[in-house]
């Protein structure tokens, strides 16, 4: 069921949340060392009103676009679904919207894969960092909340075309409990 994706040759990749209010790229929080209390205020007070994922939608099947990926989470940790294990998402926060729901629900509608980003680094996490040697209690607290967290995008919105992830490459694939997540993900897409 992969080979769609090497056939498609043309899709939308959406870099989106909210360092788009700051206006410098979506590594603004880390590239710039801004205050990551500072930087969370100003998340939970981001409200693009004019988020239009039909939009989005119609611009990529005009150009001829196959398939879309949308951020779900960056590196800063702001989800934009509803999170069941965060309150640092845009259904909890100033939107008060699942944009993920959003947007899978336009991609579908045109005819379009659906795919996800999600960054496995959350830079406000202290463990994130430590990693699973100096801090093996809240590594592990962490890789579960990553787990917990790609279950929820895999089991809240239907069939899921791709999954991307980034910045695992801070720990080892045993660290991240890999084998265990792919199956988790099998098990709950398995065409994904």
């Amino acid at each position: 069921h992969w080979r769609w994706f090497p056939q498609s040759r043309f899709g939308l990749f959406l870099h989106w949340g909210p360092y788009a209010a700051i206006g410098r790229g979506e590594q603004v929080a880390n590239r710039e060392d801004l205050d990551h209390r500072d930087y969370a205020a100003l998340a939970c007070r981001w409200n693009p009103a004019h988020y239009d994922a039909r939009a989005w939608a119609d611009v990529a099947v005009r150009a001829g676009m196959r398939y879309a990926v949308l951020t779900t989470r960056h590196h800063d940790g702001y989800c934009l679904w509803d999170s069941a294990l965060t309150d640092y998402t845009s259904a909890r926060q100033a939107p008060r919207r699942d944009f993920v729901a959003e947007y899978v629900r336009a991609c579908r509608d045109a005819g379009l894969r659906v795919g996800l980003y999600y960054s496995i680094a959350d830079f406000r996490i202290p463990a994130f960092w430590a990693g699973p040697r100096e801090d093996p209690e809240g590594f592990a607290r962490f890789r579960d909340y990553v787990h917990g967290q790609v279950r929820e995008l895999l089991t809240n919105y239907g069939p899921i075309d791709v999954m991307w992830f980034d910045k695992a490459e801070h720990h080892s694939a045993l660290d991240w409990k890999s084998p265990q997540l792919v199956a988790m993900m099998r098990d709950l897409q398995p065409h994904i």
